[in-house]
């Protein structure tokens, strides 16, 4: 079959994935092809791979467990569906979690799990996921971001008895936790010896299991009839256009603000956090120097638009950080920062200001204001912070979701999407 099925072009639209198109595509040449790939041209072939059954593309996906977004979730999904007992891919998943960062142990937990679903876990898998609970659990406390939920929910597919009672550990031990996921995994276990949820989704179609990244064209508007044509007419003409419709709160709270000729507001509302009693911390922190940040080259990578809107959105982030969290926003650990934007800012924002701190544009700026404490050296913690932003991202994605809002802001990372390439 011709290899140039495996192009972006061919795969994917919109960012989106093509499903007839990949289901048909080849299975050769997919090595070298993952070596070029990113984003969802990348999520494409990972995810051929794994319905091939293509063993030869084990080591090229190995070396991509790094990858976020939908990328990282396939490739998990495809040495998920590869891996045997015998072809190391389990072991080499169990190192990964050992010092790599929020991405690659989140991918790693991935394999573990599909592997699992798949009834090929060795022996002592379960051993190895008791022992990452607590250094899930240890890293926390030490102000990282803990995945001990993920573990458990590894060790709740393999039905291990303990499972119980290390998610209490996570619970009363990680205050960031998912305990939504861990009470979930608890129940589970409770009522059916497993968490057979996971293991459906796991084992079912990769069309099920990626729904929400696959292409779907518009459908045209359907032309109305010519008398209905007339009788709207006639009744524009005698009546009042009707007043528009409120937003429903969960797109309110979600739907970035218009931005007419991609100019951010004028009353954009951050200005309008009162002053708080006590802002100071112990030991007199240096504040940021924000006006250097205004002159970095990473406000300056941002769009011009943006540029006015990151400087007035780093402020107030170190400010409420400073009274909410006690401690300095260059200080963060990754789960902190999360919250800090997750839920100390909505609250501390008036409610028609909170679209526009939490829009897919503010994500492009809080990006840019960590690159730019990482690189001076300010950021305590290192690439947490940057961690933290795909944190968010995953988070308002999944609300949009559960709201069932169709059309919703995008929030996937603008620097994941494949540049187009320059015409000839």
């Amino acid at each position: 079959m011709d290899s140039t099925m495996l192009t972006a072009t061919d795969l994917i639209a919109d960012g989106k994935l093509l499903a007839d198109r990949i289901d048909a595509a080849p299975a050769e040449g997919l090595s070298t092809a993952l070596s070029n790939a990113s984003g969802a041209h990348l999520a494409a072939l990972a995810l051929i791979a794994g319905e091939r059954g293509a063993q030869d593309t084990i080591t090229a996906l190995l070396s991509l467990l790094d990858r976020d977004g939908i990328a990282g979730k396939t490739i998990a999904w495809a040495l998920g569906r590869l891996a045997s007992t015998s072809n190391g891919i389990e072991a080499k998943a169990v190192a990964a979690l050992a010092d790599g960062d929020l991405d690659v142990r989140e991918n790693a937990y991935g394999i573990l799990t599909g592997l699992s679903a798949r009834g090929v876990a060795s022996t002592g898998l379960a051993d190895a996921m008791a022992a990452r609970v607590q250094a899930e659990i240890d890293r926390a406390k030490a102000g990282g971001s803990g995945l001990g939920e993920q573990a458990c929910r590894v060790l709740a597919v393999l039905s291990d008895s303990r499972t119980p009672s290390l998610i209490q550990q996570v619970i009363h031990q990680d205050r960031f936790c998912d305990r939504f996921e861990l009470q979930r995994l608890r129940k589970s276990v409770q009522d059916d010896g497993r968490d057979q949820e996971t293991i459906k989704a796991m084992k079912g179609p990769w069309r099920t299991v990626f729904a929400d990244a696959l292409f779907v064209p518009k459908a045209p508007a359907p032309a109305p009839a010519p008398e209905a044509v007339k009788v709207a007419d006639k009744t524009a003409a005698k009546s009042p256009a009707p007043a528009p419709k409120a937003a429903a709160p969960a797109a309110a709270a979600l739907t970035p603000a218009p931005i007419a000729g991609e100019e951010p507001p004028v009353d954009d509302g951050l200005d309008e956090v009162p002053p708080g009693e006590d802002d100071a911390l112990p030991g007199n922190p240096q504040p940021i120097d924000w006006k250097a940040f205004t002159t970095s080259p990473e406000n300056e990578a941002l769009p011009a638009p943006l540029r006015q809107l990151a400087g007035q959105l780093g402020p107030l982030l170190e400010q409420l950080s400073v009274r909410a969290i006690r401690a300095p926003l260059a200080d963060l650990a990754a789960q902190e920062f999360a919250g800090l934007l997750l839920q100390v800012l909505p609250q501390a924002l008036p409610p028609q200001h909170v679209q526009m701190a939490l829009s897919p544009h503010a994500m492009q700026c809080y990006k840019a204001i960590a690159k730019f404490l990482i690189r001076t050296g300010v950021a305590t913690k290192g690439n947490d912070l940057l961690d933290s932003i795909g944190l968010v991202r995953k988070e308002l994605t999944n609300q949009i979701r559960q709201a069932g809002i169709l059309n919703g802001p995008d929030y996937s990372d603008p620097e994941d999407k494949p540049v187009a390439a320059p015409q000839a």
